[in-house]
């Protein structure tokens, strides 16, 4: 099964994916860290092949490993742009964005935190309703905090067109986004940062 994630190949040898997945002595099958196939096929990008487990079995969308990571977090983290639209395409994706792994992050949180201006924008996208706010990890930073703090122009940008997240709600010290940007001499953003 691991293989045939990897490769994405829908038979792979003798296996057929479809006949595996709705065995239900199968279960969610994982690998050593927990990882589903479809975790897996977030990690190795094939795009495709969410497309067609998520047909066989939606309830993986959702599904966490042992970090308490969802594929989405995994494709959002490594930079898979295009397997975050597919997973995005499916129902209840609402529930999945929202959903934190191990340390509190969300999938925005990790395309800010690898700097992926295109995976900010497909989750911004889904996510243009302002009365929803984006909760800061265990560590008490938000997606708008890392953006600050690490000069990451192109998301503060992203992030405050639909999030008009109090730029004065504070993270990790008591420090605003603001403080955030100013401490690490990034001059750029106090503009940003109302």
């Amino acid at each position: 099964m691991y293989n045939a994630a990897m490769k994405g190949k829908m038979v792979y040898k003798i296996f057929s994916l479809a006949d595996h997945l709705r065995r239900v002595e199968n279960g969610y099958q994982v690998t050593p860290n927990g990882n589903t196939i479809l975790h897996v096929t977030a990690l190795f990008g094939q795009q495709n092949f969410v497309e067609k487990v998520l047909q066989i079995s939606t309830a993986l969308l959702c599904y966490k490993n042992m970090k308490n990571e969802t594929a989405l977090h995994i494709a959002a983290d490594l930079g898979q742009s295009e397997v975050v639209r597919k997973l995005l395409s499916f129902e209840g994706v609402e529930t999945l964005v929202r959903m934190t792994d191990g340390i509190g992050d969300t999938a925005l949180h990790k395309a800010v935190r690898s700097g992926l201006v295109d995976i900010i924008r497909s989750l911004m996208d889904l996510l243009r309703n302002p009365e929803h706010d984006f909760p800061a990890n265990k560590v008490g930073e938000t997606p708008l905090y890392l953006a600050a703090e690490s000069d990451f122009h192109d998301a503060l940008i992203e992030i405050l067109n639909v999030y008009k997240e109090p730029t004065y709600v504070t993270g990790p010290l008591n420090r605003t986004p603001l403080h955030a940007a100013v401490i690490q001499e990034h001059t750029g953003q106090y503009v940003i940062c109302p």
